[in-house]
């Protein structure tokens, strides 16, 4: 982790126990609060510091501007408001960074992965919202030596926030939160959302008004109740990952096989409990994203009818995989429904990632852009194409990759662009489910249904951290990259092999089975593992 190699002058402050600093980041320069500048007032149980004047330059120049900062104590906690503005005109704030000094030093123990994690000499800088791995609600814990202590923040939209770990060359430890606004609203002014740092005694404790919190800000409501679920829906236990094309074009199964596989599965428990979800249904994986329809080596339009068809007759619903965010430049009109609606970081940088699909090693795939589903002519596109799919093939679900993607677009803003996108697809659709992949706390106003368990070693089931915060509200399945039951095989999925193929029984993530060629004829025996899960988590759950 990157750090200054000089000591910024600025303002510190000590209240109630807790030593704080604070600096505003803009896009060219760097400040801090002038300690020639500052007054403060204690009432109480408040201190109220006014600063009318910053520092850049590393502290050695001073500059117009103004901050001020409400420190109040809790009965177990402190919490700290933050505004400023920079007296130059031009310049806009991308982010304040809030630093506590001599901070607790324990492991972070509520990650999305559910791995404890100790900080590292060299530092640790952990991201919200971050859909796999880091912060999938904007509060972190750590288990120290004296207990339990926690960072939170009371924001109640889905913007970043940065919680960094840096060690002092003193051997003291500084925990920095980090707020960054909406990139489409930054300006010369910020204003924070609370910050709260304290104890408690449990998990239980410290996450309870956490939960109330985005409950009342996201206006989620509980699993029961929720509109989005249809009936039908609220009897799966089983989720079918049938995987149809690869990115190279190799075939693991062809509609008509899906649904021979789907018959089998029907005969082994009841077929109003079966969600088929279908990755590669397209044609290539990934290289298709962007213009679905059926692919005629898999059995075109004729074939995927058949198959959606039979699997109502069967009492089986069919859920098609799309992207949300991806799409390849070779379709045709790219330029125009593509091209503007290219991710956009808060400095225009189009923020392009890569996967290795062909085993390559070079992590460059030049055929694809990151779109954001907000862009007006992409998200017309993904709704135009869904609804002409499901008019035409009358499948009852559809699941959105990479729904948890987040990137502080500056052209529009992520977030209430993609519930915008679901509500448009479901319109018209009320039996329509919903399901996207990644999870952090606002995904679960748009997508009811999360796939869950993307994998660096060992499968991340997003319910692991803290399984009340998903389980009232959505429900997880899991991820395609889970491998299949007879040779371990993910499919399409670049991970390739998977020795994980059984997910846990759990509220939380309704089991799954991955299907590719051979599966059921290979280990139809672990496929019944599976399937007895499924009726156990109908008995317990359903």
């Amino acid at each position: 982790m990157e750090d200054l190699s000089f000591v910024f002058k600025n303002a510190q402050f000590e209240f109630s126990g807790v030593k704080f600093s604070v600096m505003l980041h803009g896009f060219i320069n760097a400040y801090s609060l002038d300690p020639d500048c500052v007054e403060s007032v204690c009432d109480g149980d408040t201190l109220t510091i006014q600063c009318s004047g910053l520092l850049c330059r590393g502290g050695q120049e001073p500059v117009a501007g103004h901050a001020t900062i409400v420190a109040k104590k809790l009965e177990k906690a402190v919490t700290l408001d933050i505004e400023a503005i920079v007296g130059n005109a031009a310049e806009e704030i991308r982010c304040a960074k809030l630093s506590i000094h001599n901070a607790p030093r324990g492991r972070v123990i509520n990650l999305i992965d559910s791995r404890p994690r100790e900080i590292p000499p060299q530092g640790m800088v952990l991201r919200y919202p971050e859909g796999w791995r880091d912060v999938g609600t904007p509060l972190l814990i750590l288990d120290c030596e004296d207990g339990l202590h926690y960072y939170r923040s009371h924001d109640t939209r889905v913007q970043e926030k940065r919680f960094s770990f840096v060690n002092r060359q003193d051997g003291s430890l500084d925990t920095e939160l980090i707020f960054e606004p909406a990139a489409t609203e930054m300006a010369r002014f910020i204003t924070v959302p609370t910050w709260e740092l304290g104890m408690g005694d449990s998990v239980e404790e410290i996450y309870a008004p956490h939960i109330a919190h985005i409950e009342k800000a996201y206006n989620l409501p509980v699993w029961e109740e929720r509109e989005d679920v249809p009936d039908w829906a609220r009897k799966i236990s089983l989720v079918a990952s049938i995987h149809c094309m690869h990115w190279t074009g190799y075939i693991f199964n062809t509609y008509d096989q899906v649904l021979e596989h789907l018959k089998q599965l029907a005969a082994m428990i009841e077929p109003e409990r079966i969600l088929a979800y279908l990755p590669g249904w397209e044609g290539r994986y990934y290289y298709q994203y962007g213009d679905y329809r059926p692919e005629p080596l898999l059995g075109g339009a004729e074939g995927f009818k058949r198959l959606c068809d039979g699997a109502k007759e069967l009492g089986i619903h069919v859920m098609p995989m799309f992207g949300i965010n991806y799409a390849s430049i070779h379709h045709a009109g790219y330029e125009a429904w593509g091209k503007p609606s290219k991710f956009m970081g808060p400095t225009s940088h189009d923020g392009l990632t890569y996967t290795d699909f062909d085993a390559s090693r070079h992590y460059d795939i030049g055929y694809h852009r990151n779109l954001n589903p907000a862009a007006p002519r992409w998200q017309n596109r993904l709704v135009n194409q869904t609804h002409a799919l499901i008019d035409q093939f009358g499948f009852e679900g559809a699941f959105y990759d990479i729904s948890a993607v987040w990137v502080n677009d500056s052209s529009h803003e992520l977030y209430p662009g993609t519930i915008e996108l679901v509500r448009r697809i479901r319109e018209g659709h009320p039996e329509l489910l919903i399901g996207g992949e990644g999870w952090y706390d606002g995904t679960m106003v748009p997508f009811p249904l999360i796939q869950a368990g993307h994998t660096d070693g060992r499968m991340n089931y997003h319910d692991a951290a803290y399984a009340p915060i998903l389980d009232k509200y959505a429900r997880g399945f899991g991820h395609l990259c889970l491998g299949d039951p007879s040779r371990l095989s993910c499919g399409v999925h670049e991970l390739g092999h998977n020795p994980e193929w059984r997910t846990p029984l759990r509220k939380g993530c309704i089991p799954t089975v991955t299907i590719v060629d051979g599966t059921m004829e290979k280990a139809l025996d672990r496929v019944q593992m599976i399937v007895d899960d499924a009726k156990e988590y109908a008995r317990l759950y359903l």
